[in-house]
């Protein structure tokens, strides 16, 4: 059994080390060697990823770890006076989205339950794709930046609702006291986010003999990050949203700042297992059936969610530049979307074909989200005074 596992993860390491060492001189995101490979090792293919359901639960803690890392980057200052901006962009979006597949459904017969559904989950973009692409062009404490990891942040919260939706849809009907709990749980963590951040009552004791010792700092990391998540969700709330709290705690001092970086190669680790899992639990076979259908669905997918971005960006009072690039940003669907879309498998809301119809899409459109940014930004550079800036 230890053989196995150890030349499990070597054949792991080995196949992403290759691809991305390809992508990067593709001058691709990473993400993409994840997915491949566990595409290639998952049971369709070499069989030697032959549990998905340990691989997703890995991956689950690299959300967290995200959530944290984006937390501690966050100018809060900022944020907190232009919380209006992310939260009626989140909302519209998902109102919007909504209405199109309405009109959709209305024409393909589709129940109301998918209908809401397949809203939900094309209104929710990725954290970890975003979040990483702005980090890596230094945009992400730019104006803009904080504004779409805000709007990231809205749509992170608001997947609760939208579990209590499909569980309500299912029958499977929450408990008066359940509610009160999850609306308690995120009234109580904000109010001691406001309190610790303005009358400083988050404060690590040894601060100056903890920045030397590097083994002590991982688990103090881990200790805030994992705690605050387990809080997060024993009130029914996002586990990524405590981590999210914990990160701006840590970050809003710059005393304890360097407590988010001692935590990124375990981000890095685990966020690949989260795309590793998505790999694993594509169907290669239905993909190849019903390329065509997938292909259109996921170009209409960033189109549309490009426009509806775009323009509620300029109706907050953003550049046409900022707003177009702004809307292709968010205009792949995210990591939480596979949450909600197995959810629903579990519930019976949804068939295979439709499980295996929006993985692929959900996918697909991650993939071809670098290539879209591209497009959009050759037509920044031709709208008319246009100011050079870095991509």
């Amino acid at each position: 059994m230890l053989s196995q596992l150890f030349s499990g993860i070597a054949v792991l390491s080995f196949m992403v080390l290759l691809l991305i060492l390809l992508l990067r001189r593709l001058k691709q995101p990473y993400f993409i060697a994840y997915i491949i490979t566990g595409l290639l090792l998952g049971p369709q293919v070499f069989n030697v990823i032959y549990e998905p359901e340990v691989i997703s639960e890995l991956g689950q803690i690299g959300i967290v770890l995200l959530m944290f890392s984006i937390g501690n980057e966050i100018d809060l200052h900022y944020l907190s006076h232009n919380f209006y901006k992310p939260l009626l962009i989140a909302v519209v979006q998902i109102v919007l989205s909504f209405i199109c597949m309405y009109i959709v459904g209305s024409y393909l017969e589709w129940k109301m339950t998918t209908i809401i559904l397949i809203a939900f989950i094309i209104s929710l973009s990725s954290s970890a794709i975003v979040f990483q692409y702005l980090a890596k062009t230094g945009e992400i404490k730019s104006q803009l930046g904080i504004i779409t990891c805000g709007v990231l942040l809205m749509q992170d919260i608001l997947v609760v609702p939208m579990i209590l939706t499909l569980n309500f849809m299912s029958g499977n009907n929450i408990s008066a006291a359940e509610l009160i709990k999850v609306c308690v749980g995120g009234v109580l963590i904000i109010l001691f986010m406001k309190a610790a951040i303005s009358k400083k009552l988050f404060s690590i004791p040894m601060r100056r003999e903890i920045i030397a010792d590097h083994e002590l700092q991982v688990f103090i990391g881990f200790s805030i990050c994992f705690g605050m998540a387990w809080i997060s969700e024993w009130f029914g709330l996002s586990p990524a949203f405590g981590a999210f709290i914990a990160g701006v705690l840590i970050g809003h001092d710059k005393a304890t700042h360097w407590l988010g970086k001692s935590l990124i190669p375990f981000r890095v680790f685990f966020m690949a297992f989260f795309f590793l899992a998505v790999g694993v639990q594509l169907d290669i076979k239905f993909f190849i059936e019903n390329i065509g259908t997938i292909i259109w669905i996921s170009v209409a997918v960033l189109f549309i969610n490009s426009l509806i971005n775009a323009i509620l960006f300029k109706l907050t009072k953003n550049s046409w530049r900022d707003s177009l690039y702004g809307g292709a940003l968010l205009s792949q669907i995210g990591e939480f979307s596979f949450v909600l879309m197995t959810l629903a498998s579990s519930l019976q809301l949804v068939g295979v074909y439709t499980y295996q119809i929006t993985l692929a899409v959900t996918t697909l459109t991650m993939f071809l989200n670098t290539f879209w940014l591209m497009i959009i930004q050759e037509l920044i550079y031709k709208l008319p005074d246009y100011k050079e800036k870095s991509f």
